[in-house]
Order: C-alpha cells, then sequence, then structure tokens
C-alpha cells in the first residue's frame, strides 16, 4: 500500500505517517500501510483524524487498536510482484481538500452520469475555467462536451492548472 500511494501516486511519507490517521482497505482498518497488499479491484479509503471515541478507535496503531482486531486488516506477505490494475481510493475529509488537487492532477475516472451532472450543475463555473478538452484523442471545444451523451461511459478526468 506505501509503494501505491508514497512511490506511484506521490504522496510523500511523513504525509501518510502524519496526516493519514485512518485507512480502510476493502473495509479492514490497517495499522501498517507497509504490511498491507492491494490488488486488483481494492477500495482503499484515507481519513485525518476524527473525533471522538469511534476516531480514536479507528486510528492507525491507537491505543484502542485491540479493541477492533475482528474488524483489522491482517498483515500481508509483501509480494515481489507488482501488476498493473485498478483500484478505488475514496478520499475523506481534510485529506480530500488537501489531496483531491494531487489525484486530479494525476486524473481519475469518474462515472459518464456524475460528470455530466456535476458540469451541467456548474456549467458556467466549468466552462470559464476549461480552456482545453480532449475527447476519445481528440480537441473538443470545451462546450461541446455538454452536447456528449455520457449515459454508461467512463470519463478520464485531469485537471490541470493553468501554469502547467
Amino acid at each position: 500500500m506505501k509503494e501505491l500511494l508514497c512511490g506511484q501516486i506521490g504522496i510523500k511519507d511523513d504525509y501518510l505517517e502524519e496526516r493519514i490517521q485512518t485507512i480502510f482497505l476493502d473495509d479492514k482498518i490497517v495499522d501498517d500501510a507497509n504490511s498491507a497488499v492491494v490488488r486488483e479491484e481494492s477500495i482503499l479509503a484515507l481519513s485525518a483524524a476524527m473525533p471522538g471515541v469511534l476516531g480514536a478507535t479507528l486510528r492507525k496503531g491507537g491505543r484502542y487498536a485491540p479493541m477492533r482486531s475482528q474488524i483489522s486488516h491482517e498483515k500481508d506477505t509483501p509480494s515481489d510482484i507488482h501488476k498493473e490494475g485498478e483500484v478505488t481510493i475514496k478520499l475523506f475529509n481534510l485529506i480530500l481538500r488537501e489531496l483531491g488537487p494531487l489525484f486530479l492532477e494525476r486524473g481519475i475516472r469518474v462515472n459518464g452520469e456524475d460528470f455530466y451532472d456535476i458540469t451541467a450543475r456548474n456549467d458556467v463555473v466549468f466552462m470559464a475555467g476549461c480552456k482545453k478538452a480532449i475527447k476519445d484523442g481528440n480537441d473538443i471545444d470545451p462546450e461541446k462536451l455538454m452536447e456528449v451523451e455520457w449515459e454508461n461511459k467512463q470519463v478520464f478526468l485531469q485537471i490541470k492548472s493553468a501554469k502547467n
């Protein structure tokens, strides 16, 4: 997991260790990112510290970790096999705000209907900020994106700032 998050995605080691306090891998709480193996179609959820008893219980390596052993991820045997594949990464609370731009710059997959809904609800802002669009490998006028039938399609969305 650490190789994916830090080595491939580009999250800084100290950010993973200090800021990301709760990690779920396939619905199991992870205490050690070095010992958890992400597999094809895994779902990974990342959160900053959460308040209260629940936050203290779910916090990685926390004092209450033994109380949740039945829902904790067991250590995997690290594998030297690195495969390409797709995983779902969910970002929560402050982590979304802080890491969201990194993920958007690298590119994310979005359900076509969701893409259309978001852009349609925010069309003025979207059109003001969208200077270039590419669909199926070809340049397309950003305004034409609103005319595309997005149902049953996946969108690879990549957002770059004007300075890039």
